[in-house]
C-alpha cells in the first residue's frame, strides 16, 4: 500500500516544473490529485498521463471563482480535500530594481504578487471549509529566497518574504483543525 493512499490533494501550478514532479510523486504514492494550472495544453497532457488518478482545472490562480472552482472539482471528483498545495509562482530572473525600468515595475510588482501571494491567499480561503472537514493540511512552497537575499531580484524575494508572513499567520489562525507548512526547495 501506498504511503497516500486514500489521499486527495490539490496542487495549484502542476503541470509543469516543481509542481509537475510532485503531481507525479503524489501519484506514485497512492493519491488522487486536482491540479490547477494556467495551461489546458499541459493539463491535456497530465491527463493522457495519469487517467482518472488526476482532474484537470484550467484558470487563474488570481480568481477567486478559479480557486473556488478547483477546491469545487476536486471535492466533486474524489470526495474530499485533504492537502491544498500552492506551488503556482513565478520568478523575476534577479532583475534587480536599478535594471527594471520603472515604466514597468508597477505592473511587474502587481504580476507577481498576484500570482505568488494573492494566489496563495484565495487558495487558502477557498480551500478551508473542505481542508477542516478532512483536518487536511495546507503546504506552500516557498523559496530560499524567502529567507535570504540573492534568491531572486527584489519582486521575488519580497514576494516569498511576504509567503512566510502568511504562512505563520495561516498557522496561527488555522490551527488545530488545518496544519500549514511551507517548503523551500
Amino acid at each position: 500500500m501506498a504511503g497516500l493512499s486514500g489521499e486527495v490533494a490539490l496542487i495549484t501550478g502542476g503541470a509543469s516544473g516543481l509542481g509537475r514532479a510532485i503531481v507525479a510523486r503524489f501519484g506514485d504514492e497512492g493519491a488522487r490529485v486536482a491540479v490547477f494550472d494556467r495551461s489546458a495544453d499541459r493539463l491535456r497532457e497530465l491527463k493522457a498521463e495519469f487517467g482518472d488518478a488526476v482532474a484537470t482545472h484550467a484558470g487563474d490562480v488570481r480568481s477567486m471563482d478559479d480557486n473556488k472552482s478547483a477546491v469545487a472539482l476536486a471535492v466533486k471528483q474524489f470526495g474530499k480535500l485533504d492537502c491544498a498545495i500552492g506551488n503556482a509562482g513565478i520568478w523575476d530572473y534577479n532583475l534587480t530594481l536599478d535594471d527594471t525600468p520603472e515604466e514597468r515595475l508597477g505592473d511587474a510588482f502587481d504580476e507577481l504578487f498576484g500570482i505568488n501571494v494573492k494566489g496563495y491567499l484565495l487558495l487558502a480561503k477557498a480551500a478551508l471549509p473542505a481542508l477542516v472537514r478532512s483536518r487536511g493540511s495546507l503546504i506552500y512552497t516557498v523559496s530560499n529566497a524567502g529567507f535570504d537575499p540573492a534568491g531572486g531580484g527584489p519582486l521575488y524575494t519580497a514576494s516569498k518574504h511576504a509567503v512566510i508572513g502568511l504562512l505563520r499567520q495561516l498557522a496561527f489562525e488555522f490551527a488545530p483543525a488545518v496544519r500549514v507548512n511551507g517548503v523551500a526547495p
